[in-house]
């Protein structure tokens, strides 16, 4: 494992948590880290889906492509995710993945992934939990968003770049929004148009200051308001 294994935040992963260490020694020869810049492709929609990724630091975005030849986005990951988890059962990508950010990313084979559960049968079960796990928090996901307005997505959206070990300073929380308001609009199903007067509006209500893509949260109990209701 790389000198930063300790503290990654994929280990904190409810699939990893419980790993011994030794089990995390051996998880560290399967997962090899390296370095991408921002824009960098991580594999294509309909590729052979070869690796499965894990997350370390940075943003990664998953894109689908249209039938008009357009690009959506239809998410956003932070670290301590795994994606290209496909890889373990289909032959291709179902969808694009690229770098938001420079990001620090562990990649290991399906061969390699598939030695390890079998020698670990313990975490391949938990490997299994995992999986079923994030299929009903994405069919939750979905259902919870298509209950909610315009104001309440938004909020969520912002609510999620907030990262849980980032302490605020002087009560207020600064970010860099890793997407354009199209972007985020794809990915919330909004305007742009949108999504500047919902932004407008938190701003006139002291909830954030935005200046480009420069956030402070001013008022995160505020927002957290404003995505329940």
């Amino acid at each position: 494992m790389g000198p930063t294994c300790s503290n990654c935040p994929v280990l904190k992963n409810s699939l990893f948590s419980s790993l011994s260490s030794e089990q995390v020694a051996r998880l560290g020869c399967v997962f090899r880290p390296a370095r991408y810049r921002k824009n960098q492709i991580l594999f294509f929609e309909g590729g052979v889906a070869q690796h499965l990724f894990a997350l370390h630091a940075g943003l990664v975005k998953l894109v689908k492509s249209l039938e008009n030849g357009k690009d959506r986005i239809t998410g956003v990951l932070f670290p301590g995710q795994l994606f290209g988890l496909e890889a373990l059962s289909d032959p291709t990508y179902s969808l694009s993945a690229v770098t938001l950010r420079d990001s620090e990313i562990c990649a290991a084979s399906r061969e390699d992934v598939v030695t390890f559960l079998q020698s670990n049968p313990e975490i391949a079960l938990g490997m299994v939990r995992f999986l079923i796990n994030e299929v009903g928090r994405v069919r939750s996901q979905v259902t919870d968003m298509s209950f909610k307005d315009a104001r309440m997505k938004v909020a969520t959206f912002l609510l999620s770049l907030v990262a849980s070990d980032a302490p605020p300073v002087d009560g207020c929380t600064t970010l860099t929004l890793p997407l354009s308001r199209q972007e985020i609009s794809e990915v919330l199903e909004l305007s742009p148009e949108t999504i500047s007067r919902t932004l407008a509006t938190f701003r006139h209500q002291q909830l954030i200051i935005a200046r480009g893509r420069h956030l402070t949260i001013q008022n995160l109990e505020g927002l957290q308001s404003a995505a329940r209701r």
